[in-house]
């Protein structure tokens, strides 16, 4: 008698952190295509009882949203590139060099996790001013090359990587590169897959530091863009939910297409 009763309370725990999450969403999805004064009437007023496109013809038309999310990619392309690349290296070189404490380096990454970012921002705006990066596309993603949290999570799936294959990739004759891109990686490939993700995700999202450092509307990420389409949109609320939706759609189809990885990646790390 027990189990139904837990099983009926956990599923109804799970149905009302489902609608508190989905509530929001289907807000700003029906917000984006009712008409205006729906949108700033009650909740009922959402309810499909018509629907218009304007709001997004609105969004493209009082911001260069094309050119903010070619911005975006380019710094998610580039950032999320640039980290991998340096996390994959960091700690294949923690795990497998000859270094005499591992330890000790792998725990000054760490400590960089329990300095806030607010902490960093000045040092790094100024850097940025110094080298005449501001607003440029750049100036966005050159902090973010690197991440602690990336490493210690490949370094702790590449602990776990069978020491029978590395002495067998030695002995045919594998140098250090080879291994690497050869043998380590295809078969660490969810975390490596979870690491590109979060920080794909990451890049996509920013926010704070892209608004700091780029000041014109078409060097600027278009989470930015959408911030400022809602300051100027005060008579279309509509307009600023349309941009919401479309800035959006990159990262649902990231999660969606990479979830496979995320939880399995998440998991290696975790346990190894």
């Amino acid at each position: 008698m027990k189990k139904p009763v837990a099983h009926i309370a956990l599923f109804a725990y799970l149905a009302v952190v489902a609608l508190v999450i989905i509530l929001p969403l289907v807000y700003v999805l029906f917000g984006s295509i009712r008409p205006t004064p729906a949108i700033t009437g009650t909740l009922w007023d959402l309810l499909p009882t018509g629907f218009t496109w304007d709001h997004f013809a609105s969004a493209f038309n009082r911001a260069p949203i094309l050119r903010q999310m070619l911005n975006s990619a380019i710094v998610v392309v580039a950032q999320t590139g640039l980290q991998v690349l340096t996390s994959v290296l960091a700690a294949y070189a923690i795990v497998f060099g000859n270094f005499r404490r591992p330890g000790l380096i792998l725990g000054a990454y760490l400590v960089t996790m329990m300095i806030p970012n607010e902490a960093t921002v000045v040092a790094n705006y100024l850097t940025i001013r110094q080298l005449g990066l501001f607003d440029t596309i750049v100036a966005v993603f050159m902090p973010f090359v690197a991440s602690a949290y990336s490493i210690f999570l490949l370094r702790q799936t590449f602990l776990g990587f069978p020491t029978e294959i590395k002495e067998a990739a030695t002995v045919d004759g594998a140098g250090p590169m080879r291994f690497l891109f050869r043998f380590l990686l295809p078969l660490t490939r969810p975390t490596v897959m979870t690491v590109t993700l979060v920080s794909a995700i990451a890049a996509w999202n920013g926010y704070l530091w892209p608004l700091l450092v780029t000041e014109s509307p078409t060097a600027r990420t278009v989470q930015v863009g959408v911030k400022a389409l809602f300051d100027e949109a005060d008579t279309d609320f509509g307009a600023g939910l349309a941009g919401l939706i479309v800035v959006s759609i990159p990262t649902i189809i990231l999660v969606i297409v990479g979830q496979k990885f995320l939880a399995r990646g998440l998991t290696e790390g975790a346990v190894k």
